[in-house]
């Protein structure tokens, strides 16, 4: 559904420069004027160039932000989605989304969650609220399309992008995320500041629906207009504030917690073991009547627990866990490809869509390969591990080189993992 937002008056707002302290290092001795010149170079935020993937995980990853100018082309940002579609699909039941008021005094934040109705954006005025919509990357082709610049990183462990349209002084507070995340400047300006290191303790403003953080944090101020980006390590707090109306585009990774990763993959070992192993204190010896759990006990329980992770069955979970899609793939049809070996023997050209995510990994055996691609999971020989990287290049492909593997791609194409290229 699209609709429009209301009308945001078209003058020029005039954002004040970021105020800088002018200071002479001349007054000051050499040491400490080289001190202080060291430290201010450590303290920007904004690179040259995009790191390369080396210095990326050795420099920044879980470390420190930065700023990197102009890195998505400015017709990629042309074709991201637009504040009146972001709003149509605030509308819709099964889209995430939330729109948060930013009020006089800290207790007056407000976050409302969709779906919303058309006459809710007629009442929000022109200043100081944000709308987010979340997995935006299956919405909208033109916006999962971002995914591509982000090969740098492990795109295994991304999560969504979520976009967020805020007219002048729209902001979500200052707060921390518990994932990486990169924040794609989209129309507009948007002033952020950027914490040096990761907040260790958070005090939150008590009694609302958000946690943004009660206290001031030491930073860097910055500036982004169109196609810079910002990468925010986990537990690195920050706030932006448009200057203008503007849309942020945020790659979100995923963070999940131990007993998550243990719960899930419980479950998972629940569905797919044939036969579960119990404990049934196997290796226990006269020391541990009637009471008493000897070290040496507590190591077997241990051993017992932690000998599935060295299976394929962790293996399995592992790859399946990071592809699949958050949301389900709603118009998945069992049946809608019933000729794929004419789709093979055509040379169709088929594509992978950026939001579906693809992962490989070596099993047990010699030269057998698990993969996962969104919700499917399958094995392959390592000769044919080219597939794999053919899916991965997100180009067309003809449909040819699963020849031999006809029942995968029947599967890939029932579940829109593939689907047959436009062009």
């Amino acid at each position: 559904m699209n609709m429009a937002l209301l009308p945001i008056r078209a003058q020029d707002t005039c954002p004040l420069s970021p105020h800088q302290t002018c200071f002479t290092l001349r007054s000051l001795p050499l040491i400490y004027s080289l001190f202080l010149m060291n430290w201010l170079l450590s303290m920007s935020l904004i690179l040259d160039a995009l790191p390369t993937t080396e210095e990326f995980f050795q420099e920044f990853w879980n470390k420190k932000p930065f700023v990197v100018r102009r890195m998505i082309p400015q017709e990629v940002i042309a074709a991201l989605i637009d504040e009146d579609h972001l709003a149509g699909l605030s509308l819709e039941e099964e889209v995430k989304s939330r729109l948060v008021r930013k009020g006089e005094k800290q207790s007056d934040w407000t976050c409302d969650h969709g779906p919303f109705e058309e006459k809710y954006f007629a009442e929000l005025g022109e200043e100081d609220w944000s709308l987010l919509v979340q997995n935006i990357d299956q919405y909208h082709e033109g916006t999962a399309e971002l995914l591509k610049y982000f090969n740098f990183t492990p795109r295994w462990l991304l999560d969504d992008i979520m976009a967020s349209f805020s007219p002048k002084g729209g902001t979500v507070g200052a707060h921390t995320d518990s994932y990486h995340v990169f924040l794609i400047q989209g129309k507009g300006e948007r002033r952020w500041k950027v914490a040096n290191q990761a907040l260790k303790n958070k005090d939150y403003i008590e009694d609302i629906s958000l946690k943004i953080l009660k206290t001031s944090f030491e930073g860097e101020e910055v500036t982004v207009t169109e196609g810079d980006v910002i990468y925010i390590p986990p537990n690195f707090a920050h706030q932006g504030v448009s200057l203008k109306p503007s849309l942020t585009y945020s790659v979100g990774f995923l963070g999940p917690s131990l007993s998550e990763i243990l719960t899930e993959f419980g479950l998972y070992i629940e569905e797919h073991h044939p036969d579960i192993p119990r404990y049934l204190g196997q290796n226990l010896t006269e020391s541990a009547v009637p009471f008493q759990v000897a070290p040496d006990h507590i190591e077997d329980l241990k051993s017992f627990m932690t000998d599935i992770f060295d299976q394929d069955y962790f293996t399995k979970w592992v790859t399946h866990y990071f592809s699949c899609p958050v949301e389900t793939y709603e118009d998945a049809d069992d049946n809608a490809y019933d000729n794929v070996k004419d789709i093979i023997a055509d040379n169709i050209m088929l594509i992978k869509h950026p939001a579906v995510k693809i992962m490989f990994t070596p099993l047990k055996a010699p030269q057998k390969y698990c993969v996962s691609a969104g919700d499917l999971t399958f094995e392959l020989d390592f000769s044919d591990l080219f597939l794999v990287n053919m899916m991965a290049q997100e180009a067309p492909f003809s449909a040819e080189i699963f020849t031999p593997h006809s029942e995968i791609l029947q599967n890939l194409l029932n579940r829109n993992i593939l689907t047959i290229a436009k062009i």
